[in-house]
């Protein structure tokens, strides 16, 4: 598959993968961690949600790998009804999206010498697509989660896709209005409304008279049980339980490595509430987790769960923290940002 001055390579296996120029290009874009061949390769031999077949699409000019995606071959292609919410209904039946559905920050990684180059490659990129999923028998060919504003948005309108937005992601920007990244977790309240910042202040204080502790620890299959059972209970109050299968879960985020940590909320040998965040150079990626009780002599876990994350994000020097979808009430009091994202989809009779 190719365009003028560029050519498409597609594989199946991460493996057989150029990581070394993937992580470059995945880098000069500040790409997520959703990105990195580790990431690819948890999901790829631990997938949270099956899919048919992975394909690695890499764009090169004379050698020089220009722009990478991930996309997956799915045998349904829209399992929560987010594009069907817009009314995109062949997206029900098989599907070659990019990313997957627990990215929610969908990009066409690019390093290219200009704005004419990267309309170039990222078209190359999009046909690529499109052949694709016609050579692997998917009803629909696209890209899900990409955020307002990002250049594939009118590549893809101007070869006549359907670009819709699907839903909201949330983000907290670690400095304060005048530019400056946060000290501490205090200048992070202090940007708070009134009502939230003694709310969480009276809530650290509860927890603490009552011997509740915090910590940010290294995965362990043992613990990531419990971490997956409070995540599971959580998201059925959400209809979603199913995105975090028991043994996919443990393994997947085992592979991870140094991009995933655990973040916990105990009182004695009980555990309150507990998350795994993402981590890479720029952002901490609130994941996935949940708690035991919505509050709790009187103070929310949930609450606590958050403090803990924002902080360890201001500590480690990140320069976001993502929050992800849904559940914008608690986004917002906690200062984060809506962005939302859309979905490109090609036309049926491409």
């Amino acid at each position: 598959m190719s365009t003028p001055l560029v050519t498409v390579t597609v594989t199946d296996s991460v493996d057989d993968v150029d990581t070394v120029q993937w992580e470059q290009v995945a880098a000069a874009s500040s790409a997520p961690v959703h990105y990195t061949p580790a990431y690819l390769r948890a999901y790829q031999e631990s997938p949270l949600s099956p899919f048919l077949a992975a394909r690695y699409l890499t764009v090169a000019d004379t050698g020089r790998t220009l722009a990478v995606l991930p996309c997956y071959l799915q045998k349904q292609g829209d399992p929560y009804g987010f594009l069907r919410g817009v009314g995109i209904d062949e997206a029900d039946g098989p599907a070659l999206l990019g990313h997957n559905w627990y990215c929610y920050d969908t990009r066409v990684p690019v390093r290219a010498t200009g704005p004419a180059q990267q309309v170039r490659v990222l078209g190359a990129v999009l046909d690529a697509l499109r052949e694709l999923a016609d050579a692997d028998g998917a009803r629909t060919a696209g890209l899900v989660s990409v955020p307002e504003g990002d250049p594939v948005l009118d590549v893809a309108r101007n070869k006549g896709w359907r670009v819709e937005p699907i839903v909201t992601r949330f983000q907290l920007p670690l400095h304060g209005p005048a530019g400056d990244a946060f000290d501490s977790y205090d200048s992070y309240l202090a940007t708070l409304g009134s009502r939230t910042r003694r709310t969480i202040r009276q809530y650290l204080r509860r927890a603490a008279d009552a011997g509740v502790t915090t910590a940010v620890e290294a995965p362990r299959p043992d613990f990531l049980r419990t971490v997956g059972d409070l995540t599971r209970r959580t998201a059925a109050k959400y209809g979603s339980a199913g995105m975090y299968p028991e043994t996919a879960f443990t393994d997947f985020v085992m592979a991870l490595g140094d991009s995933a940590r655990v973040v916990r909320v105990d009182r004695g040998d009980r555990t309150l509430a507990a998350a795994v965040v993402l981590l890479d150079d720029e952002r901490l990626h609130m994941w996935a987790g949940g708690t035991s009780h919505a509050t709790l002599d009187g103070f929310s876990p949930n609450y606590l769960l958050w403090a803990t994350e924002i902080r360890t994000a201001i500590e480690w020097r990140k320069r976001w923290v993502e929050g992800g979808r849904s559940n914008q009430p608690m986004k917002t009091r906690h200062g984060m940002m809506p962005l939302r994202l859309f979905a490109c989809i090609a036309p049926p009779d491409a």
